[in-house]
């Protein structure tokens, strides 16, 4: 049977960021799109989905969308459906482009078995002629692919965006807020952060924290004061609001992929304060002018980066500025969707 000239993308799960994305972008273009699991904690939406499927019914409709669409975009390299379409491609004369999107970093196993078996995967993987990689991001996110063996030309940043009109810029507050988005979970450094609150002079300061999560009662007991909020989990409108009452966003993870919280604040016109660990720096805040970026492993790092941010009123209009600037003027859809359009067309012409 001849392929018609298709697009069909494959995601893990119906989050918000990628509901936003399919109808902003997929649905305007025609990109075709399925999911794997039916529901996310990130949104609170129920979709059909493939592994709600019998196995066998499964099979049929992977080998089906292999057979009609020219071009497959897949989220993340380990999922079995990839491996089926790989295992499919391998096998056949009238290949499908495949296109592997991820905002994972390069991160290299210290064990010498998980370096081995993760370098055997993702070197076959990358090698393939039919591969293409599709990074969150236009710098660090590109060094998984080259790491494991892609050539340049066959990287092309899908960058990771939300849908900025959803946020308004921030108002003026009369005491200065900073604000903390996300899971309360050790990763998140949440303890560095409020302890690094508490050495700033408290007087006309207030502290926000929106999410919930295993630590939540037990820091909620610790920092028990009156200008620090803990608002729990938010949605829609509250969330939007959060923002909109905040001065800056403070992000001190040990470790983030991304980060689509720096996106979100700084669509809302607030500056951010991130850890050096967050994947966002380097598209999003790095030469930007948008933000700081501290080393939660030194000092007082943070304390000094918050006490600037809160001291310097020109450095702060002028970061909030140009936060607000970079999402609504570059960092967006528009910026997606010619990215998409540009691998398509590579894709085409292999």
């Amino acid at each position: 049977m001849e392929k018609r000239s298709n697009i069909i993308a494959y995601f893990a799960e119906p989050a918000q960021y990628t509901l936003d994305l399919i109808k902003n972008v997929h649905d305007k273009i025609g990109v075709e799109y399925r999911f794997l699991k039916s529901n996310s904690i990130a949104s609170k939406e129920i979709h059909n989905a493939i592994r709600t499927k019998s196995f066998s019914s499964q099979i049929r409709l992977l080998h089906k969308d292999f057979r009609n669409f020219d071009i497959i975009i897949f989220n993340g390299f380990y999922k079995r459906e990839l491996w089926f379409f790989i295992l499919l491609n391998l096998f056949s004369k009238n290949k499908a482009q495949i296109g592997l999107e991820s905002d994972t970093l390069l991160n290299i196993p210290k064990h010498f078995f998980k370096r081995f078996l993760k370098k055997l995967i993702l070197s076959f993987l990358f090698k393939r002629d039919f591969i293409y990689g599709l990074p969150g991001g236009f710098g660090t996110h590109t060094n998984l692919f080259k790491y494991y063996g892609m050539s340049d030309d066959k990287i092309v940043t899908f960058p990771m965006v939300i849908d900025n009109s959803k946020f308004q810029k921030k108002e003026h507050n009369s005491n200065f807020t900073f604000l903390f988005v996300g899971r309360f979970i050790e990763l998140k450094n949440i303890n560095l952060i409020l302890q690094s609150f508490l050495k700033l002079p408290q007087e006309k300061m207030q502290f926000n924290l929106v999410g919930e999560g295993e630590l939540f009662d037990e820091l909620s007991a610790r920092y028990n004061k009156p200008n620090i909020l803990f608002l729990g989990k938010q949605y829609g409108d509250d969330l939007v609001n959060a923002y909109k009452n905040a001065d800056c966003l403070i992000l001190a993870s040990k470790s983030d992929q991304w980060g689509l919280v720096v996106n979100e604040a700084m669509a809302s016109g607030l500056p951010v304060i991130s850890s050096k660990f967050v994947g966002a720096n380097y598209d999003l805040i790095e030469n930007k002018e948008t933000g700081l970026i501290f080393d939660p492993e030194k000092e007082d790092d943070l304390t000094k980066k918050m006490l600037e941010m809160y001291q310097d009123k020109v450095q702060y209009e002028q970061f909030s500025n140009n936060a607000y600037n970079l999402m609504h003027n570059y960092w967006n859809y528009d910026l997606y969707r010619k990215q998409l359009l540009s691998v398509v067309e590579k894709m085409k012409n292999a």
